[in-house]
């Protein structure tokens, strides 16, 4: 028989090396970890400062806002009202009123709208007074469009047509 050789002492380099790797390893994660954490903590306490600012102003907001502004700042916020005005008018149906109502022998040179009063002023071209009178009856007949005046007329002497320019004035009611 032969002879048994128990050896009960084992080489343990290799696995306390493997151990170290692991440790550096866990420690280089735990390390990044923090630091991410940290950028985190103080992009959210930034983040917390800014929205305690908006709320703050947001409960001064029981203040007139006009009262905070300069008057120049006042100036552009009507400015840019009567903008808005005048884009909310209803733009589409004007035209196609106007459109339907001018015969073969009227030519519209211009429409400058007066949204703070709700009047329209219109400038065109007559080929004759038969031709102006008759839009101007078009236009009193459609319901969108009241008191509708002649303002202005003359002939155009130095054109060979002598066409009948006019201004008409009408103001413009909400659709029925």
């Amino acid at each position: 028989m032969r002879a048994l050789s128990l050896d009960f002492y084992e080489d343990k380099r290799l696995q306390n090396l493997l151990g170290f790797v692991l440790l550096a390893l866990a420690l280089a994660l735990a390390a990044g970890m923090f630091w991410y954490y940290s950028r985190l903590s103080s992009a959210n306490a930034q983040l917390e400062t800014i929205v305690d600012n908006v709320e703050s102003k947001l409960q001064l907001g029981h203040q007139p806002v006009a009262g905070n502004m300069s008057g120049n700042t006042k100036d552009v916020i009507v400015y840019y009202n009567k903008i808005i005005q005048k884009l909310n008018l209803p733009w589409d149906d004007l035209f196609v009123i106007l459109e339907e109502a001018k015969g073969e022998n009227i030519a519209l040179l211009g429409v400058e709208p007066n949204a703070k009063d709700a009047k329209v002023k219109l400038t065109g071209e007559a080929k004759d007074f038969k031709s102006m009178f008759d839009y101007v009856r078009a236009l009193r007949a459609q319901p969108v469009l009241k008191n509708v005046y002649l303002l202005d007329h003359k002939i155009d002497d130095q054109n060979p047509d002598k066409p009948i320019r006019f201004t008409l004035e009408a103001a413009w009611v909400a659709k029925p």
